[in-house]
């Protein structure tokens, strides 16, 4: 197991040649302490050699797409001092770095200095604009990595980054992508400077100069004040105090942190890191949110309907802006639609949300004996209210099996149970609790709603359900 690293910000003493940074990686020295704290919105990385004291504090923009990194440097060294910092960055844009380098191609901005990115050759994303920039402050360039790492070279020992050696200005095609830029200054005895450090993207290169230039002029003590505000606005909403103090903490700010931030905005996580929107999985993320963040909550549960067919299943999951996603047989997807809706309803009171109208998808149906499908989805022509989106979700979902209990399909939650009933016989107590639940929600909404039938049917389901649940779930111990 490896931490590749495709980002650093190097300290070079330019009269020695020794190479170190704020942060633990790339290049750890023996003996050496350095501090990371993290806290909403931020990070913060402390580390003190040879006199030159170091602070980089990153954080992103509230509303730009723009990651500002501060390096705050002291000589307490008693000395004057030569010195250099290097920003450097490996692109990927796209998929996997192996696949995309070939296509990447890298340019100097000429009114700002900044180190450009695009990949013309990705599908949905191909012009928009990535950029590295030094706060203007750069000397030296490069958008080569096999210069700046050398050959079979690495981040902890860039070549590039030796005694005497500067960046050779490299831009264009066909390179080994990546963007370093570097800087040079003089630091007397107690002197203390700042680097600025962006990285960014665009939808266009004049759209990523006025973003860098926007990015320079920032107040940054003020936006890093205005990003810790929205934080203790979004965490502080509700106050947990149980009598373990580390679970106040999670409860108080790091799990809701780390779901509004990972899960609904990044959409990435230990093993997924492709930005897609899971059906499941960010519905439930968002019932943490019903209370902090209703209006995000309220945008989810509308956009996840929207990826809904016809039928009543779902995309398992779909990549946004495209769309494009996977059909499959997983049972459980479509019923957190309906559970999500009556959570938010009960947090929130905004009812209203049922009559809201919203389209359905349309695709190809799943053959026998195929458990997924992944394809680009079109508009069925279908408009239909919330409600009855929840409402199919359930209908399709009514089947079972030979002990009455609901079909499993290749998932019930559990995706490891995607062999169990890919044949369609395969049954699972796990999904008949959960459809129990949704469907003692859903009947009296189908009554205020005038739908005595669809009630009535959902009743007679809970009731058969019920008997199969105390028959085969529960052997008295198991």
């Amino acid at each position: 197991m490896s931490d590749p690293v495709s980002e650093a910000v190097y300290v070079r003493d330019d009269e020695t040649g020794e190479l170190w940074g704020p942060t633990a990686l790339p290049i750890r020295l023996e003996g050496s302490t350095y501090v990371a704290r993290h806290g909403p919105g931020y990070s913060r990385f402390e580390h003190r050699h040879d006199g030159i004291e170091l602070d980089l504090v990153q954080f992103v923009a509230l509303d730009d797409p723009l990651k500002v990194g501060v390096l705050k440097i002291e000589n307490r060294s008693g000395r004057r001092r030569r010195l250099s910092v290097t920003a450097y960055a490996a692109w990927v844009l796209g998929t996997s770095r192996g696949a995309a380098a070939p296509q990447i191609v890298t340019d100097l901005e000429p009114e700002t200095g900044a180190l450009l990115a695009r990949n013309p050759w990705n599908p949905d994303f191909g012009g928009r604009v990535a950029f590295l920039d030094l706060g203007g402050r750069q000397t030296a360039w490069t958008c080569d990595r096999t210069e700046f790492l050398g050959r079979n070279g690495a981040a902890n020992r860039p070549a590039a980054l030796k005694r005497g050696h500067r960046l050779h200005g490299s831009v264009g095609a066909g390179l080994d992508p990546c963007a370093a830029l570097q800087t040079s200054f003089e630091l007397s005895d107690g002197a203390r400077t700042e680097v600025l450090v962006l990285l960014g993207e665009a939808d266009t290169p004049a759209a990523a100069a006025e973003l860098i230039r926007r990015g320079r002029s920032l107040d940054r003590e003020a936006t890093l004040r205005d990003v810790a505000t929205q934080w203790d606005q979004a965490l502080g909403t509700i106050k947990v105090r149980t009598p373990d103090r580390s679970m106040d903490i999670l409860l108080n700010g790091w799990l809701l942190y780390q779901t509004l931030a990972c899960r609904l905005w990044a959409r990435t996580a230990f093993y997924q890191a492709g930005g897609a929107y899971g059906f499941r999985d960010q519905l439930q993320d968002v019932i943490a949110l019903t209370i902090s963040k209703p209006g995000l909550a309220r945008e989810h549960l509308l956009r996840a309907a929207a990826h809904q067919f016809s039928a009543g299943d779902a995309q398992h999951w779909w990549h946004p802006p495209s769309g494009r996603g996977v059909r499959t047989r997983i049972s459980d997807d479509r019923l957190w639609l309906p559970y999500a809706v009556d959570r938010y309803i009960a947090a929130t009171g905004d009812a209203g949300i049922l009559d809201e109208m919203i389209p359905f998808i349309d695709g190809p149906a799943l053959n026998v004996g195929q458990d997924d499908a992944y394809f680009q989805p079109e508009h069925s022509g279908q408009l239909a209210s919330l409600y009855e989106h929840c409402a199919r979700a359930i209908d399709c979902s009514l089947a079972v099996g030979s002990h009455g209990l609901p079909l499993i399909g290749s998932g019930d939650w559990n995706d490891g149970m995607n062999r169990v009933g890919n044949e369609g016989r395969g049954e699972s107590v796990w999904l008949g609790w959960f459809l129990h639940v949704v469907l003692s929600a859903a009947a009296p909404i189908a009554d205020a709603r005038g739908e005595r039938s669809r009630a009535e049917t959902w009743r007679a389901q809970m009731k058969g359900l019920r008997r199969a649940l105390e028959r085969h779930g529960w052997d008295g111990d198991w």
